[in-house]
């Protein structure tokens, strides 16, 4: 009788004992899925603000690179006054660079532009001027814009804008813009540039027009081997 009352007694002890140890496992499974689940939710709130973070950058990123590739200036051609008597002697003492924005390109300010020219092996970077000798307004012909008014905006220093077509009407003496389907000359003085020597026959020049944003126009020829006009196209 005390035996069996003994054994009963043992295994409800031993029945209890396993409930406990089970209900302590459970309650430590459920600490850790608990730990688990919020680190979880702060992991993915980091996540999620990095994610949204670099969406932002490389949204912004890629409207700058578009802006910079689609941006720029165009070079359409270079006319130079041949000031020499008699013409043949050949010496371009002005330079009229006629630009236009690239296909698509924002606004450019020709105030915020440097013109790069490279002649006899000298390098020369001149900027705009804006003062009122530095803008000029609607002419036409090659010719014209080598009018004796339109130049005394142009110096050693600086470079002059005289405005051919002005669509937007955007081009002003202190900020030309130059927007699509706009057309500006870029009149250079090529005497004080380089202390007095003109563009002689057969010379090379290079150099570049560079607006603050977007690419480059490029400036690349060779002066003729003879001259024969006053006004001569030279790209």
């Amino acid at each position: 009788m005390n035996r069996t009352l003994y054994r009963g007694a043992k295994k409800l002890q031993k029945a209890f004992s396993l409930k406990a140890n089970k209900a302590e496992t459970g309650i430590g499974t459920l600490i850790i899925f608990i730990a688990m689940v919020l680190v979880a939710a702060v992991a993915a709130t980091v996540l999620i603000h990095t994610a949204g973070n670099l969406q932002q950058k490389a949204t912004s990123t890629g409207s700058q690179t578009t802006q910079q590739v689609s941006s720029g200036l165009s070079v359409s051609s270079v006319w130079g006054l041949d000031n020499a008597n008699p013409t043949e002697s050949g010496n371009i003492t002005w330079l009229a660079i006629y630009v236009t924005p690239n296909a698509g390109s924002t606004g450019i300010n020709l105030n915020q532009t440097t013109v790069q020219i490279v002649y006899n092996g000298v390098s020369a970077s001149l900027t705009y001027n804006a003062t009122s000798n530095g803008f000029h307004s609607e002419t036409a012909g090659t010719s014209n814009v080598f009018s004796s008014s339109y130049l005394t905006g142009a110096n050693s220093t600086k470079f002059a804008v005289l405005d051919l077509k002005d669509p937007s009407s955007s081009m002003t003496t202190s900020y030309p813009v130059l927007t699509s389907g706009g057309v500006a000359v870029i009149l250079v003085n090529v005497t004080a540039v380089f202390s007095g020597a003109g563009i002689t026959q057969n010379s090379q020049v290079s150099g570049s027009i560079s607006p603050q944003v977007g690419s480059p126009g490029v400036l690349q020829f060779d002066a003729p081997f003879a001259f024969t006009q006053q006004v001569i196209q030279l790209q």
